[in-house]
């Protein structure tokens, strides 16, 4: 039997080039693991980020500077006031972090990071929730002065601008194409990140545990310096740390799951943990914190002991603290187990990956 006649035969299995065409031109130029679905040359999305990417970019910037200039300007004021102590260090620690971090994010947006544009949305969107909140003078630092206000509204108005324009159709077009090959960080950056995530989190749980027994041997102690000693401690903490920490960890957190395979809200656990983080943060900035400072300063005024206004506002801040401890234990136990499955985003996402294709009808039958 010839050559020939061996690879025709029934038994005999295609040749290469028959199971695998060779490329067209279409295709050559692309790896199968960056090329999408099958695109006409005109359809082929422009390499270059649209012009919205770049406004978007821009109202970032400039929303985030007003932020860092109401800061700076609330640091100046405790200064001049002599009121400057462990709260103004923690201030000009977090100002000098936003602005590197802010600028690194919106570098990641205009490379076709998907998660860089992820961290923006969500870090915007808290910072427009605590700025409304100091506006209202709620929570644990609320605006004071037409200078802070009127630097607080420069930055709310293009931050709004800025989060509209990160998901207008063109760069969510733009972004569906450029984030296949780059919506994951590299191995090296996942590991130093998850390291920082790990260690900052185990400091934050910490911290509130530390916090939760002082503010219990605050509450039913019936020595006054005892308390004093425990409430100042407290707001030591507070001030220095624990803003710091929470931050950190929510940062890191966000990094290492929209950055990598898990992504942010494609499985329960990791939706889960990221919502629990940012409500024990809201639940410190403004519950906590107020108290902190409520009972220091019923302390200063010689507020007595047991049975009066400190009494109560040693217990909220009990009650307050054990909810945080209690959500920061669920957190863990939730990434030690990874429960639940996936999320309605996460199981599209997974229908869209695993749809069959149709394979070719062989010449010659039906």
């Amino acid at each position: 039997m010839s050559t020939t006649d061996r690879t025709t035969g029934p038994q005999a299995p295609k040749a290469r080039s028959d199971r695998y065409p060779p490329p067209t031109e279409a295709t050559a130029t692309t790896s199968p693991a960056r090329r999408g679905p099958a695109r006409g040359a005109a359809e082929a999305p422009p390499v270059r980020p649209p012009a919205a990417v770049g406004w978007a970019y821009a109202m970032v910037i400039v929303a985030t500077t007003a932020a860092i200039a109401s800061n700076v300007f609330e640091i100046r004021h405790q200064i001049e006031t002599n009121a400057a102590g462990a709260a103004t260090t923690g201030d000009l620690a977090l100002t000098t972090a936003f602005c590197a971090l802010f600028g690194f994010f919106a570098e990641m947006l205009r490379a076709g990071r998907q998660w860089g544009r992820v961290l923006l949305t969500i870090f915007t969107s808290l910072g427009l929730l605590f700025t409304g909140l100091g506006l209202a003078q709620l929570g644990g630092r609320p605006l004071v002065g037409p200078l802070q206000a009127s630097l607080a509204v420069a930055s709310l108005i293009p931050s709004v601008i800025g989060l509209v324009l990160l998901y207008v159709p063109s760069v969510n077009r733009w972004m569906a194409t450029v984030r296949t090959g780059s919506r994951t960080i590299s191995p090296r950056m996942r590991k130093a990140v998850l390291t920082v995530h790990v260690a900052v989190s185990v400091g934050w749980l910490g911290l509130v545990t530390g916090m939760f027994a002082m503010s219990v041997a605050g509450a039913t102690t019936h020595d006054a310096a005892q308390q004093a000693a425990m409430y100042r401690t407290m707001s030591l903490l507070d001030e220095i740390f624990l803003g710091m920490t929470s931050m950190f960890a929510l940062i890191s957190g966000i990094v290492v799951s929209a950055g990598t395979k898990w992504s942010l809200l494609r499985r329960t656990w990791v939706a889960t943990k990221f919502f629990l983080t940012m409500c024990v943060m809201v639940l410190g900035f403004s519950v906590i914190h107020p108290l902190i400072l409520k009972a220091n300063t019923l302390v200063d005024e010689g507020a007595p002991v047991r049975g009066g206004e400190l009494d109560d506002v040693g217990w909220m801040m009990s009650g307050a603290a054990l909810v945080a401890l209690l959500s920061l234990i669920l957190m863990t136990a939730v990434s030690t187990y990874k429960p639940w499955g996936l999320t309605r985003w996460g199981r599209a996402a997974a229908g869209t990956r695993t749809r069959p294709v149709r394979s070719p009808v062989p010449e010659g039958q039906s």
